[in-house]
């Protein structure tokens, strides 16, 4: 029975293994039509010119950085400031609904009979 496991594993491995071997990679008709060859251009630059522009995409690539940061906190600190403004106008809400309201107490003095 071990025999018979084993060989099953060993023939899928063996299967699975040439079967990239078999297939076929067909090259794309505009390559076989289009006779040119790309041609690649490579410019030499002096040390000096490397390091500067190595200096100049590490400082756009820290200052990108910095901006999302910045923008971040910035989100961040905006909505904070509006929640505490909206917590600030609950508050006075509540404590509107539970203060006694002086108007109604002097049109109650001043409607009474006794004041006409």
């Amino acid at each position: 029975m071990k025999f018979i496991t084993a060989f099953i594993t060993a023939s899928i491995f063996v299967s699975t293994s040439l079967l990239p071997n078999m297939a076929i990679a067909a090259p794309s008709t505009p390559a076989i039509n289009n006779g040119t060859i790309e041609v690649i251009t490579v410019t030499y630059r002096a040390p000096m010119d490397y390091a500067l522009y190595q200096y100049t995409t590490e400082l756009l690539a820290y200052f990108r950085v910095q901006i999302q940061a910045d923008i971040y906190t910035q989100a961040r600190a905006g909505s904070l400031q509006m929640a505490q403004s909206i917590q600030r106008q609950m508050q006075a809400d509540s404590s509107a609904w539970k203060a006694t309201n002086t108007h109604n107490t002097w049109q109650d003095k001043t409607y009474s009979p006794q004041y006409f």
